[in-house]
């Protein structure tokens, strides 16, 4: 019995259709099998790890797996930076992530040395890659990689040190003092603005401390920053007294507009009272009119006694005329 073409027609679509519907149940469960790497910290943009300025480190970032299996996940990571790092980071070696599950793991920041933080720059960026292997056993299976950027604050610590002259300041005169704008932060700073401040010597002055604004200070003992040096002229007028005087110079930073100040402590020596020409002659002439008015006062005497010597002859010759005519 021949078959019709339409039934023949209608056999090979129908198992045509069995066929490919086979591969495709086949693929299904390795589909679902998907494991995800990912950062639960927005890391879009560069992560700053917090520091202050004991430089002590903290923060952390997360990251998660998700599981769509059916059947649990052992995951072993590492962790690698691009570059050297102010800080240290831990994190999990392994873990296990349940069927159609997600964990999430986190990565803590912690301190290392002062001085090796500082001389980290906060311009810089580093770079940190973490990388998840699926283990069955000792037989890696797949793996998938995350990365992030990582950078530190910028940390300002701006302030003055003063080293004395050898020099003795005298009342109506002027020393020259050497200052050090100490930068103990991590980034270049510039000084905003800078004060001085004179305890019980209202007659001293320091001109020209305010052509120190602008002035641009590097890293100091960091980076190659290269130390800065200021001279000051501590002046004292002629009234002033002499006096041990506090002296306070403070320093405004650009970066965190904080003051910051140093004391020091410095004698001023009043200058000796001697006697000017104009002293002595003043004292020349007061002996000069003593003796003046002594000669006349002697004088008056001689003068005193003449009246009287001529009185006596004009007697002693009256009595004599009078004796001859007797």
């Amino acid at each position: 019995m021949k078959k019709s073409p339409i039934v023949v027609l209608m056999t090979l679509l129908l198992g045509c259709s069995v066929l490919s519907s086979i591969p495709v149940h086949a693929q299904s469960p390795i589909e679902g099998s998907v494991w995800t790497l990912g950062w639960a910290t927005d890391m879009d943009s560069k992560y700053i790890v917090e520091m202050d300025l004991d430089w002590d480190a903290e923060g952390e970032i997360i990251a998660y797996v998700e599981n769509n299996r059916m059947s649990p996940l052992e995951i072993e990571l590492t962790y690698e930076f691009d570059q050297w790092v102010p800080f240290t980071f831990s994190g999990p070696d392994s873990f296990s992530v349940a069927a159609n599950g997600n964990e999430t793991f986190t990565i803590t920041f912690s301190s290392i040395d002062d001085d090796d933080a500082r001389e980290y720059n906060p311009d810089n960026t580093s770079t940190l890659l973490v990388t998840a292997e699926e283990k069955v056993g000792d037989t890696s299976t797949s793996t998938q990689e995350i990365q992030g950027d990582l950078g530190v604050p910028r940390i300002f610590d701006l302030r003055p040190e003063v080293t004395l002259s050898d020099e003795t300041l005298y009342s109506g005169s002027w020393v020259e003092l050497s200052a050090k704008l100490t930068n103990n932060g991590n980034a270049r700073d510039a000084v905003k603005q800078a004060t001085v401040q004179f305890r019980s010597c209202p007659h001293l002055s320091m001109p020209g401390i305010d052509d120190l604004a602008n002035t641009l200070v590097e890293p100091t003992d960091a980076q190659n920053g290269k130390d800065s040096f200021v001279k000051l002229r501590l002046e004292a007028s002629e009234s002033q007294p002499n006096r041990v005087c506090e002296i306070t110079l403070s320093l405004t930073s650009e970066g965190d507009d904080a003051s910051r100040s140093t004391t020091f402590e410095l004698e001023v020596m009043a200058t000796d009272e001697q006697d000017s020409p104009s002293t002595s002659s003043e004292v020349g002439n007061s002996d000069t009119d003593d003796d003046e008015s002594l000669s006349q006062e002697s004088n008056t005497l001689p003068w005193v006694g003449s009246v009287e010597l001529l009185m006596l002859l004009s007697l002693a010759s009256l009595s004599r005329s009078l004796h001859l005519k007797r």
